[in-house]
């Protein structure tokens, strides 16, 4: 039986995920060689700091996921292998590849990505450049005169 009442936004999302289910699979493979990609959910949190992502990756170590980014966009692969053991009766966790790409609207510092895998929940930290720079304002006096070269190039 059914509460009075519900949350519509929980319908909604309830509905979104029986839907992609279907289409899972209805374009699933037998073979793990031809498995269909997924896409595992993701979080994204910003601190003033940083920019935290974290995504589901039960089943797969460290070797099965990479995390790049470039230009201000945070990619992260990964591959969970199937059980290659006996032909499934019943299949509901996704098997093979994926691929995530988040553009982020920060500008992110690539030297700075620390990644971590723990209890099945990739961890992807990317610190954020200095956006704002103080720049103290002189007199007119205190200024210098631009030299010639560099008078005829603002004109």
């Amino acid at each position: 039986m059914r509460n009075a009442w519900t949350d519509p936004i929980e319908d909604f999302f309830e509905l979104r995920e029986r839907l992609y289910r279907l289409l899972d699979e209805s374009f699933a493979q037998d073979s793990d060689d031809n498995a269909p990609s997924f896409t595992p959910p993701v979080d994204i949190v910003a601190t003033d700091e940083a920019v935290v992502i974290l995504i589901e990756t039960p089943g797969m170590s460290r070797e099965d996921v990479s995390v790049e980014v470039d230009d201000g966009v945070v990619t992260i692969r990964g591959k969970r292998p199937g059980n290659g053991d006996g032909q499934y009766l019943l299949r509901e966790r996704p098997m093979g590849e994926f691929s995530r790409s988040f553009s982020m609207a920060w500008e992110l510092d690539p030297q700075s990505v620390a990644a971590k895998l723990e209890d099945g929940v990739l961890r992807v930290t990317v610190q954020q450049r200095e956006r704002r720079r103080s720049i103290s304002v002189s007199a007119a006096e205190d200024t210098q005169e631009l030299p010639a070269e560099a008078e005829g190039e603002q004109a």
